[in-house]
């Protein structure tokens, strides 16, 4: 009983760690001095939205985790309008200095994740079995985001015993655990990955909650990474799966939905997917803090192209029992007085001229990326993308974030096909692709370099692009607007380094070669 107390009152000072409001503390229970034990399937899911409302904190995905993804990679710039992340997008950071702090918010995650799974007082059925499972997906695509960046990929042959520490006992202050190998976590996040396929939701009510169709889409990306004899092949069959046989709630933007030919006047259904701008609006009531408050809702969540998605709107806390107040759309924002994250010249001409994923016409309702109103001190100028429109109601952050969508599974399958030696058939559904985006036409002649181009296009702002290239040791080459304009993926600064405070707190934990 006074386990359980001790692990629960750690937890919410995790959350409090994690820049999280009062507010947010207050609708995500449980708490220290009304529970005593765990005991009920009510009580497992509220420990496993606490690991939600981890990973979509400011720290992860709800911001720092997504703006990394693009701001380490060659697409993107820092306006010089602001100083945010500049010492990040200039790779200059070491353990004392890092503007990325998601490694103890995602072993926070873990933590709770870990009760979940290591529970034995509520009776197993097929719902605590889901939720177990669920658990467990979210434990494995914490530890794949922590052994992403602060670690080498499994392909690189270099410092492999120097993966992230493994925690999957409950939460205790005396462990100290050294780093894993690089294997080990792979191993481990593939076994969760399996168990969560096995006993998530095929189709879930709502996609704020990873499903089996995530699970095994984020196990395809785990192959792909890890590339072991016959992944190639396991990430194929998974993604044809996704591809083929999803529940209807999961399906593609179909390439009859877009404007054609291209109108500058009438948005594409494909930028509706990012304004919201076909949301079901829904009004009702519910009671915060003990006063019952009317609402109005963008009802973003759930379209069919999305897989898994952060919970914004807030007001809807007590409904979905997930949810987070993030900073994200405020750096996409040309309006926002950061003015902070804009994509370089060179990529906005890689497009083809009707492109919808581009936009011809220069107004947010038509067009992803926009140069209206972009600083001119910067040389050359950026585009701002509209993928992550900013209201004005809640404190203007209300849009729901696609982490996870069906394109990833339709280019992953690409990627899968030609490892496997199928470069024809990969070719073929690539310009497929392309094509249901007016995007160009590719030849095939580097077809790696082809797809990776493809995907960089589809998710630019999205968070994938840096991974895109460390995942295939892929250097980091940039065309203009920047300091360090040449990171070779040899290079440790592919790798974050552990945070100072976390080496002290752990002395068992060794710090990265090179930033000691």
């Amino acid at each position: 009983m006074k386990k359980y107390t001790l692990i629960i009152s750690t937890l919410l000072l995790m959350l409090t760690n994690s820049a999280c409001s009062d507010r947010e503390l207050d609708l995500f229970p449980p708490y220290a001095d009304n529970i005593t034990n765990i005991n009920t399937e009510a009580q497992l899911q509220q420990l496993l939205n606490g690991g939600y409302l981890s990973v979509a904190s400011t720290d992860v995905f709800g911001t720092k985790v997504t703006l990394l993804g693009d701001l380490l990679s060659d697409k993107m710039f820092v306006s010089n309008l602001n100083g945010s992340f500049i010492d990040t997008y200039n790779f200059n950071y070491n353990a004392a200095q890092n503007e990325f702090s998601f490694y103890d918010t995602l072993y926070g995650a873990i933590a709770k994740c870990n009760l979940v799974i290591n529970n034995t007082s509520v009776a197993n059925n097929a719902e605590v079995s889901r939720i177990k499972g669920e658990a467990k997906t979210l434990r494995a695509l914490a530890y794949f985001t922590l052994v992403n960046y602060y670690s080498a990929t499994p392909t690189s042959g270099v410092n492999q015993e120097y993966g992230v520490p493994l925690v999957l006992t409950d939460y205790d202050a005396n462990i100290q655990p050294a780093r894993a190998t690089v294997a080990e976590v792979y191993a481990q996040i593939i076994a969760d990955l399996k168990d969560g396929i096995i006993h998530n939701d095929a189709a879930p009510g709502k996609k704020v909650y990873l499903s089996q169709t995530a699970a095994k889409l984020i196990l395809a990306k785990v192959y792909l990474t890890r590339r072991a004899a016959g992944d190639a092949a396991l990430a194929l069959q998974l993604t044809t799966d996704i591809v083929e046989n999803s529940p209807t709630n999961f399906a593609k933007i179909d390439a009859t939905a877009l404007t054609k030919p291209y109108d500058p006047n009438s948005a594409s259904v494909y930028s509706q997917y990012f304004s919201g701008n076909n949301d079901a609006v829904a009004t009702g009531s519910e009671i915060f803090n003990g006063v019952l408050q009317n609402y109005t809702i963008q009802g973003s969540e759930n379209q069919p192209e999305t897989i898994w998605e952060l919970d914004l709107n807030i007001k809807t806390n007590q409904f979905t029992g997930i949810g987070s107040n993030v900073s994200l759309p405020g750096y996409y924002n040309r309006t926002d007085s950061r003015k902070c994250m804009l994509f370089n010249q060179a990529f906005y001409s890689s497009f083809a001229t009707d492109d919808v994923r581009k936009g011809k016409s220069f107004t947010a309702t038509t067009s992803l990326l926009v140069n209206i109103g972009v600083p001119t001190v910067d040389n050359p100028k950026g585009y701002w993308t509209t993928k992550y429109p900013r209201l004005t109601e809640e404190g203007n952050y209300f849009r729901n974030i696609k982490i996870f969508r069906f394109a990833d599974a339709q280019l992953l399958q690409i990627e899968a096909l030609n490892l496997t030696g199928q470069s024809g058939v990969a070719l073929t559904k690539l310009n497929a692709f392309a094509q249901s985006r007016n995007g160009s036409v590719y030849t095939g002649t580097n077809l790696l370099d082809d797809i990776l181009t493809e995907r960089a296009k589809e998710f630019y702002g999205e968070g994938q692009r840096f991974l895109d290239l460390k995942r295939y040791n892929l250097a980091v080459s940039r065309p203009s607007n920047c300091v360090t304009c040449n990171v070779a993926a040899s290079d440790k600064r592919f790798v974050l380094p552990v945070s100072q405070t976390a080496m002290n707190r752990n002395p068992n934990l060794k710090q990265y070669p090179g930033y000691n």
